[in-house]
């Protein structure tokens, strides 16, 4: 929901659930019981759905402005099914691309960064 929570969930495959809780039984948990109470009764209740389908709508929206906007300036983005992130290719250095983009208040990541060798083009 949001970080301040600082909890999580993990969904496994039903023949790991039991690895899994017997490895969670021995870690320590700062979350409070009642946190994770409402949490899960949040969950169940429907509501975190609600709010994941009017998130996606809200982040799809915004995700197709900004394709649009860097499309408009020229710049190729790789078209993406959904979620927040998107690729734009860049000819050039891409890491120097994002450093400025890093300055000037953007979450960008040079994909250069992510290469054990350079592979040709780079992007964000």
């Amino acid at each position: 929901m949001f970080p301040a929570l600082r909890t999580a969930w993990l969904v496994v495959p039903t023949p790991l659930v039991a690895r899994f809780h017997q490895t969670a039984e021995r870690q320590s948990c700062t979350v409070p019981t009642l946190w994770q109470q409402t949490l899960a009764d949040f969950i169940q209740q429907g509501h975190f759905w609600r709010h994941l389908k009017k998130m996606r709508a809200s982040y799809s929206q915004r995700r197709q402005w900004l394709e649009s906007a860097l499309q408009a300036q020229g710049f190729q983005v790789t078209p993406q099914l959904g979620g927040i992130q998107l690729v734009m290719s860049v000819s050039g250095d891409d890491r120097l691309l994002a450093r400025r983009a890093v300055v000037a208040g953007l979450a960008v990541q040079a994909l250069s960064d992510w290469r054990i060798r350079h592979a040709g083009e780079g992007g964000l």
